[in-house]
């Protein structure tokens, strides 16, 4: 995926869980980093999975952060609507006068998903944030996104993470 620009997760599992060792075995098998977390040793991360999922350990609990540049409306329903993953934070980087950020700003708020946006050239700070993630150059839009998935089947964690058609 082309506007992909970073991507990260932490994996909530446990080492007897089938559906926790298929995510597991599908992220290595894409060479997708991230970082795992058993929560049968782990006791504050078991809470916060069980705060997420109404009480349960539901595993696997995967939450993806990713960078995205420019990403075009094929992207965006691929990762926030068909991964079927809860949008935990969004941040736009935009400019005013960027077409383009008016059709991702319009995308996400026709699809009921709250992004805060962030002006480049009024903040000189996220403008060098920008900067960093896209080789220098200060690409906009860029989102820098955090979602959550439960329990995914292969199709959604790979449409979460930017893999796939």
């Amino acid at each position: 995926m082309q506007s992909m620009r970073e991507r990260s997760a932490t994996v909530y599992s446990t080492s007897w869980c089938p559906h926790s060792r298929r995510a597991r075995a599908l992220l290595e098998s894409q060479g997708f980093p991230f970082q795992e977390i058993d929560i049968e040793r782990n006791a504050s991360a078991a809470r916060q999975v069980e705060a997420w999922n109404s009480g349960n350990r539901s595993v696997p609990t995967i939450v993806a952060h990713l960078i995205l540049a420019e990403p075009p409306n094929a992207d965006l329903e691929r990762i926030f609507l068909r991964s079927r993953a809860r949008l935990m934070g969004c941040t736009a980087y935009v400019t005013q006068w960027c077409p383009d950020c008016h059709r991702t700003l319009k995308w996400l708020q026709e699809n009921r998903l709250p992004c805060t946006t962030i002006d480049i050239e009024a903040d000189e700070a996220a403008a060098q944030k920008v900067q960093a993630w896209n080789g220098g150059n200060r690409t906009v839009p860029t989102l820098d996104v955090a979602l959550r998935v439960v329990e995914p089947s292969n199709e959604q964690l790979l449409a979460l993470l930017g893999f796939g058609e």
